[in-house]
């Protein structure tokens, strides 16, 4: 297999120890005069040396024999750092946990991290495998290593401590503990033996105040442990009351027991919820008021529990978020030295870097906690979470971004991508790149991606990096700002560039020929754009209609659809986007549910004849609660043959449609009429039938709203009902929900909405 380069090792804290590095032979027709040396070794030290001697003897054919003490009068490889003493290499300190050594003196090399280290060493060892013999691993069941007769090796004398402390591609393929350790990885969940040196241990893991507080033991005795929100204390949705000295006193020992609990965590979370909704009582308020922030609020609460453990628990820090409404950084409260605030990038977008002007206010923020902070993590995101497939060109920005985190004194960084399930957009090459940069900043991103591509889709390289600068160069032309759940409407995916874009995944996919490794690897590179296509099918093709474009696809929709679950099938590849309702379909299965059987809407409604009316199909919904509240069902009455579907015993706003730069350009800032096109299935003629309008979240006010009567249904069809006037913004969204009538309305089946300009 290709032999690749060596990777040039990371200035930032290391430095060459001799400037010659003269060529070394450690076998030759399979054979070796060298051994290994392990000394006392620690159980990371101890599964060093195996794996040196693993990939060694696969790579020359040669058995490098294991030994507890330094042979006399043969060359040898000394792993740990009992064998590096003994091989005259003292300074250890210095390297900590995770720095690495590697040092070669008349012809024999060392490898070593800091005394009692638990993953130098390994590291150390992984390092010489990937610079001096050209090892990769790309994936967890995809490595290269190459076959040579003759292992003659060049080694740089090395001595390097990563910048960041923390170093965690939050994604589902990177979670195996074998690839994770092998490049560098270090954060939690990934179930690292002692063998593998272990990792970063939390006792908590964001989010983590109601773990805390749990509302279902306490709410009902003690509400003024939870927020209150506009006068009234709530738990749904809610966070806890910071200002409450109760309640700080009880999560005091609360986290004395997780500490506890969790012997090898070093690093335990107090973090908010992952929604708003901050107490709002009158001592919250006068806090935050005082600090121009809720974070001042927060970090006051974190940092009383950080000085009650700093005594009893000196090797813990307190980890909290500065996420959302609690980003900016307060006046003048500051993180003690045992806190760790981890700062999220989740408003930002992420086409362009995160210090363009584009991120203005996140830089901002950046720069203010880089200088009162002495321990910065940073949370940032390179997946769109509403579509996994979907081609999100940010490959161009993870350098600048990594850089830009060096540059503010970051120590830790997490780049959550699809996460909970595998299937993420070029998920392993993401992975891959991102723990080399993480490891080493200094690393070219365009190179990393070039070595990746050949390695793991070998002769399918050429075109996939075509269709990588295709997506980004027309992406960027755009000036779009790219959020972590933009839609398929997205500009830079019009249909000249996904057909182009599509034809080259077609021409990577013809190169690998029936290799069935590589041939399964470029099929899931080509649901890119056969998702987009199969979900936005209709809009595509009056778009290539209307620019006179041949139209490339030739199956049908439901066609495509079936090929889109079938690779998904073949890979594991069980959920499409971020779902937090609780859903328990699958979600290739929801999508057949939602665009399957599918045919193109009829304009049989006069409205839609205005010029500048938008058709809001409802192939465009977020739907909650599925599949027992809300669901797509074929339905021969509705216009393009389906239709949400929700039962009238709930009041639950289950069908979601934010109003977006893609879908809603036309209409942005423009005041409009806004209907929805609902039918009722009803068994009697009381009460409310079902609500619906739209709501925006800046104002937190409805937009528009109606709530339409059982009686005053009069048809058993479609009907088109005025919900009022508005003017969309990015803060809104349409909705609709039965009213909890479940005697008088057996379902309510919601067609469409319809945006209409004002004349």
């Amino acid at each position: 297999m290709k032999a690749f380069p060596m990777i040039a090792l990371s200035m930032f804290t290391a430095h060459v120890l001799a400037a010659d590095a003269p060529k070394i032979t450690l076998a030759d027709a399979g054979k070796t005069d060298y051994v290994i040396v392990c000394i006392d070794p620690s159980p990371s030290e101890k599964h060093a040396a195996e794996e040196l001697a693993h990939y060694l003897k696969q790579i020359s054919g040669a058995t490098f024999e294991i030994v507890p003490a330094l042979p006399a009068g043969k060359p040898f490889l000394a792993v740990g750092a009992a064998a590096a003493k003994r091989a005259h290499e003292t300074d250890l300190k210095e390297l900590g946990n995770e720095g690495i050594l590697i040092t070669s003196t008349a012809g024999n090399i060392v490898f070593s991290g800091g005394a009692g280290a638990s993953r130098g060493t390994l590291y150390a060892v992984y390092t010489f495998l990937e610079d001096c013999c050209g090892v990769r691993w790309w994936a967890p069941d995809a490595e290269s290593v190459p076959k040579r007769e003759k292992l003659q090796i060049t080694v740089t004398n090395t001595r390097f401590v990563p910048v960041f402390e923390y170093r965690d591609p939050f994604i589902k393929v990177a979670f195996d503990a074998k690839f994770a350790a092998r490049n560098k990885i270090n954060g939690p969940y990934r179930q690292f033996s002692d063998a593998q040196g272990g990792g970063i241990e939390y006792a908590g893991f964001v989010h983590t105040f109601y773990e805390l507080a749990p509302p279902q033991d306490h709410f009902a005795k003690l509400p003024q442990w939870y927020s209150e929100i506009k006068g009234k204390r709530i738990h749904e949705k809610g966070q806890l009351c910071l200002t409450n000295p109760e309640l700080l006193a009880f999560v005091k020992q609360r986290v004395r027991q997780w500490i506890k609990d969790n012997p090898k965590a070093s690093i335990v979370s107090i973090s908010q919820n992952d929604w708003l909704n901050g107490c709002q009582c009158r001592d919250c308020a006068k806090a935050d008021a005082e600090e121009g922030t809720p974070s001042g609020t927060l970090l006051k609460f974190v940092n009383a529990i950080a000085e009650d453990l700093e005594k009893d628990f000196p090797h813990i820090a307190v980890d909290t978020l500065a996420y959302q409404y609690t980003r900016k950084p307060p006046k003048t409260v500051r993180p003690r030295d045992n806190v760790i605030i981890r700062l999220c990038s989740i408003e930002c977008s992420f086409l362009q870097p995160l210090d363009h002007d584009a991120n203005k206010a996140f830089r901002e923020d950046m720069e203010a906690w880089s200088k009162i902070c002495k321990r910065l993590y940073v949370w940032d995101y390179v997946i769109n979470f509403s579509h996994y497939l979907m081609p999100h060109p940010n490959l161009r920005v993870l350098e600048p971004n990594i850089r830009f985190f060096v540059k503010h004194n970051v120590k830790g960084v997490l780049e959550q991508g699809n996460n909970r399930a595998f299937g993420g957009e070029f998920e392993e090459l993401k992975a891959w790149v991102l723990a080399k940069l993480l490891w080493n900043p200094e690393l070219k991103a365009e190179a990393l991606i070039d070595e990746f591509l050949t390695g793991f889709y070998g002769a399918a390289a050429p075109k996939l990096r075509e269709y990588i600068q295709l997506l980004h160069d027309r992406a960027e032309k755009t000036g779009f700002y790219l959020p972590i759940d933009e839609q398929t409407f997205a500009p830079y995916l019009d249909v000249e560039t996904l057909t182009a874009a599509d034809k080259l995944l077609q021409e990577a996919l013809a190169t690998v020929g029936n290799d069935p490794v590589l041939k399964k690897r470029v099929e899931c590179a080509t649901l890119q754009t056969r998702y987009v296509f199969a979900l936005r099918w209709p809009h595509l093709k009056k778009q290539a209609e209307l620019k006179q474009q041949t139209w490339p696809r030739a199956i049908s929709r439901d066609e495509l659809i079936k090929d889109v679950v079938h690779i998904c099938g073949e890979n594991n590849i069980g959920a499409l986007f971020e779902d937090w309702s609780g859903d328990t379909v699958p979600h290739t299965e929801t999508l057949v549910q939602r665009y399957g059987g599918r045919r193109d809407p009829p304009q049989s409604i006069k409205e839609l004849d205005q010029p500048g009316a938008i058709d809001l199909q409802d192939e465009l919904f977020t739907l909650w609660h599925r599949p027992k509240q809300a669901l797509w069902k074929l339905d021969e009455k509705a216009s393009d043959g389906k239709a949400v579907w929700m039962p009238g015993d709930h009041r639950n706003w289950n069908i979601y449609l934010p109003v977006s730069d893609s879908v809603f350009s036309a209409a942005l800032g423009k005041s409009c009429t806004a209907y929805a096109v609902v039918r009722v299935e009803k068994s009697g003629d009381d009460g409310v039938a079902f609500t619906a309008g739209v709501y925006d979240t800046g104002s937190k006010n409805g937009a528009c709203e109606i709530a339409i009567n059982v009686r005053d249904v009069r048809e058993a069809g479609y009907i088109l009902y005025k919900m009022g006037t508005v003017t969309p913004n990015k803060a809104q969204y349409f909705w609709a929900a039965p009213a909890e009538n479940g005697k008088n309305v057996k379902s309510v089946w919601v067609d469409r909405f319809i945006l209409l300009p004002a004349p």
